[in-house]
Order: structure tokens, then C-alpha cells, then sequence
């Protein structure tokens, strides 16, 4: 993690999320207003947080969870060895950085944080590898450039998959 910053943590009901705006106001509004709920035990993602180090303001997070991908939907990499099933896939579904905090690594470490974690709970759960809902073509470029093995998918080029197996080779 970038120096002054802490660690992506698990969000505690003690961070402040009211101070945080990043470029993406969609990402921003979620936060401030939904984050919290979709968080809480039973909810439909986990956010993960950063802040600086003695401070419980938010300056970057993600939001993640587990879904499926359909044959229809997955690169053609994907598709091989999946029938006709929906393959399951962890879902990097949110990722915002303070405007005040961007240009120093917080999104690239983020998105290694959500990599890293991938291939975690792909030795436990069955998980063929990382979805990612990009926001716009600005978001794609970003990932894309940090992580070149990232596959668009058919059906939608906002939507890109990295492979467990590019995931754990990248991992070594």
C-alpha cells in the first residue's frame, strides 16, 4: 500500500463516508448512501476500504462479490471446459478513489487487493476466475492497462475477465 495509507480493511460501521467524492458521481453516491447497506451481514457485497493512516475518512474502496457469468456472456477462454453452464466468478462490481487521494496507487493497489483475494477464496470455493463491471471506457482503459490479460466479454466490452488461471500464474 501506497506510504501514509493503511491496508484495504474490511468497512466498519466507525468510517466516515460523507467527506468522500471521486471522478465517478454513480461510485460516489453508492458509497455515501448504499455501501453501508449492502455491506451488512446477509447484504449482497463486501466493501473494502482505505483510509489514511490515523483517520477514519474513506479514501478509496471497493465492492465485491460472488455471481456467474454465462457461456454467452464469458471470452472464449472461458467457455472451454464450461458446457452449457454458468461459470461461477468472483465480481469486482465498484472501485472509486478520493479526488484528493488519486495519482498515488490507490487504484492499482485496490485492484491487486481484489486479485490477491480472488485466488484466496478460489482454493476454497469454486471460482473460474475475476469479473469486472467497468463504468465506462475510461475504467476499461485503466484495468486493461494495469492488467493486459484482462478478456472483454462478447456481450458487453464494459465487462472484462481475468482467468484464475492468469490470476495464480501472475501470482507465481
Amino acid at each position: 500500500m501506497s506510504a501514509g495509507y493503511k491496508s484495504p480493511r474490511l468497512l466498519a460501521s466507525a468510517d466516515r463516508l460523507d467527506g468522500f467524492e471521486c471522478r465517478s458521481e454513480e461510485q460516489t453516491i453508492w458509497l455515501r448512501k448504499h455501501a453501508r447497506q449492502a455491506h451488512a451481514p446477509g447484504g449482497t457485497s463486501r466493501v473494502f476500504v482505505v483510509t489514511e493512516a490515523g483517520s477514519i475518512d474513506v479514501v478509496a474502496y471497493y465492492a465485491w462479490c460472488m455471481a456467474s457469468i454465462t457461456p454467452a456472456q464469458a471470452p472464449l477462454r472461458l467457455q472451454k471446459g464450461a458446457g452449457r453452464y454458468p461459470q461461477p466468478v468472483a465480481l469486482l462490481a465498484r472501485l472509486g478513489v478520493d479526488l484528493h487521494h488519486e495519482g498515488r496507487g490507490l487504484g492499482a493497489a485496490l485492484l491487486a487487493d481484489v486479485i490477491g483475494r480472488t485466488a484466496q477464496i478460489g482454493s476454497e470455493v469454486g471460482c473460474r476466475g475475476l469479473l469486472v463491471h467497468a463504468e465506462s471506457t475510461s475504467a476499461r482503459a485503466f484495468y486493461l492497462h494495469l492488467i493486459p490479460e484482462f478478456e472483454p466479454s462478447p456481450t458487453d466490452p464494459l465487462h472484462l475477465v481475468l482467468l484464475m488461471k492468469d490470476i495464480l500464474r501472475t501470482m507465481g
